[in-house]
């Protein structure tokens, strides 16, 4: 007669048992689900909204060794399916969306969310609140937006990107990484439209081609007042704006030769808001955007037209601060920047680099890039914006100065004139093209 703990330790192998042997349950087929990587949000005139989805087909990606298809035979180059769906909302489409795809859609898998122009001016709350009101979108989904249709856009990427859409999207958001934007989430445009006297911004993407390869690229910030799409900044501007935030991801700039005497300082250069006049798109002094590329740099020199020896430089660190020096009416702000960078080329005549020469070369970039902040800044304070926080500076320093501002921020905001100071450090300037 079998003994109690015998009696356990039978009854405990025949609950393992049959834990191993009934399988698994409550589990979908990867080939029976939409998983949903990059998806467009348009609007037409009329109002109606339409999701454009990229879809990748799991039986044209996978291998047959983990259940798909492989590569789908012969003949067959397309493992990405495009939909699209309209309704009165973003959720009514999305919902519609569901209807139409014979598959179960994960929407928990859209990492990016390209927007487009028409549905960007006429507002973000409609697909806000379908992410945070929790319609299977996560908030650390990107936004973008898109001069045009997004869905375009997105079918435009088809031919050469298929299975790495989503990569490709990703990479441009590597932020120690050149020619990548500032990326922005849902949730950081939610955090945005709560907190007093800030607009929010998005990254604008355009396509690129290099030879038959087509992927997305910088084109530039959009800049909102309150979730309403109100103008662009283009490059180089939108660096401006995110030197001034302290947002700037590693970027290439250019400036003019130093003379080769003459020319004294101190260990950083300094420019204050005396050093130079207004500031406009499109200025003589080359500038480098956030793609890494320079104006009339090296690299970028046409047939039979002489190059302009330049000094090219990789800034790589960006701190800023707002401060409000008095709450008026009217209020007066100051931004101070900090830039630090390396020397990358110096194509100047009178070889090594000398130290007085340095010197005027921190100086110009300082004033290089207090020419671009402030033009950045004096644009979207044109169109009515407040993208660097102007007015949240003010709110956290003075409540009451804020409340009695608030209901005419536009107004003064587009009367303010911060004073712009800039400081570069240079770290490395000995170069050298002979051997050690």
């Amino acid at each position: 007669m079998m003994s109690r703990g015998g009696r356990w330790r039978a009854g405990f192998v025949l609950i393992l048992s049959a834990l191993t042997l009934g399988g698994c349950w409550g589990y979908n087929e990867v080939n029976d689900l939409a998983f949903i990587t990059v998806a467009a949000l348009d609007r037409n005139p009329a109002g109606r909204y339409l999701w454009t989805v990229a879809i990748p087909v799991p039986e044209l990606v996978l291998p047959a060794s983990v259940g798909g298809g492989g590569a789908g035979g012969p003949g067959m180059s397309r493992n990405t399916l495009f939909r699209s769906a309209p309704g009165q909302t973003p959720r009514m489409a999305a919902e519609s969306l569901d209807r139409s795809v014979p598959r179960e859609v994960r929407w928990s898998f859209t990492d990016h969310i390209l927007i487009g122009e028409p549905a960007a001016r006429s507002g973000l709350r409609p697909l806000l609140e379908m992410i945070s009101r929790s319609y299977r979108v996560e908030r650390k989904a990107s936004l973008y937006v898109v001069r045009g249709e997004a869905g375009s856009l997105l079918e435009l990427l088809q031919p050469a990107l298929d299975r790495s859409l989503a990569r490709s999207f990703d990479a441009l958001g590597r932020k120690n990484r050149p020619g990548t934007i500032r990326v922005v989430d849902g949730n950081t445009v939610l955090r945005w439209l709560d907190t007093p006297g800030i607009d929010p911004f998005l990254p604008v993407v355009a396509t690129g081609r290099t030879r038959d390869t087509i992927n997305p690229v910088p084109a530039g910030l959009a800049l909102f007042a309150r979730d309403r799409l109100v103008g662009f900044l283009p490059p180089p501007l939108d660096e401006g704006l995110l030197m001034a935030r302290g947002e700037a991801h590693p970027f290439t700039l250019a400036v003019p030769c130093p003379e080769a005497a003459g020319e004294g300082g101190g260990s950083q250069g300094t420019a204050g808001p005396e050093t130079s006049g207004q500031a406009t798109d499109g200025q003589g002094s080359a500038s480098g955007s956030a793609g890494g590329e320079t104006q009339g740099g090296a690299g970028g020199e046409a047939q039979d037209v002489p190059v302009q020896p330049v000094v090219s430089l990789r800034i790589d660190r960006n701190e800023a601060r707002i401060q409000v020096v008095e709450t008026g009416p009217p209020p007066r702000v100051a931004v101070e920047v900090k830039l630090e960078g390396t020397l990358l080329e110096w194509q100047c005549p009178g070889g090594r680099v000398d130290r007085t020469r340095a010197m005027a070369v921190r100086r110009a970039v300082a004033r290089q890039a207090q020419r671009q902040i402030r033009a950045a800044l004096e644009q979207a304070a044109a169109l009515g914006a407040d993208p660097a926080g102007f007015g949240t500076a003010l709110y956290r320093q003075d409540p009451a100065a804020w409340r009695a501002l608030q209901a005419g921020w536009r107004r003064e905001l587009r009367q303010l004139r911060p004073a712009v100071r800039v400081k570069f450090h240079l770290r490395s300037y000995d170069l050298t093209v002979s051997a050690p």
